[in-house]
């Protein structure tokens, strides 16, 4: 094999790294903002909580079935975040930590953070 063919496969052999490189930092940055897009409707739905109960508290209104919408869907949306924050981390061969949500090695046996066991 001469020296230009021995350039040739490792030129392909980088371009295909490169390649691999670029497409686990598009997914990672993908999942980044999905999650970031949800913790911003989460937080939305805070502040119209806020608003239902200042509402309440200001005009003697029942919001309570308001309220309750609002934090059925809080729900839905925490759990939602939940989801795609073990994909994000799967990205980086990490997963989260049952006792604080924080993110871990997958190879611990206990978090870090807060001393939980890690299945």
């Amino acid at each position: 094999m001469d020296i230009l063919e021995q350039l040739s496969q490792e030129a392909q052999k980088a371009g295909s790294f490169i390649a691999e490189k670029a497409t686990a930092v598009k997914d990672y940055t993908v999942a980044t903002w999905n999650t970031a897009e949800l913790r911003n409707k989460i937080n939305q739905l805070y502040r119209s909580i806020g608003e239902a109960v200042y509402k309440a508290h200001t005009t003697e209104t029942d919001t309570a079935e308001e309220i309750e919408a609002y934090l059925t869907e809080l729900a839905a949306l925490h759990e939602a975040l939940r989801d795609k924050e073990e994909a994000r981390q799967a990205l980086r061969n990490r997963k989260l930590c049952p006792g604080c949500g924080k993110p871990v090695a997958k190879e611990n046996a206990f978090c870090p953070h807060c001393g939980t066991q890690i299945q």
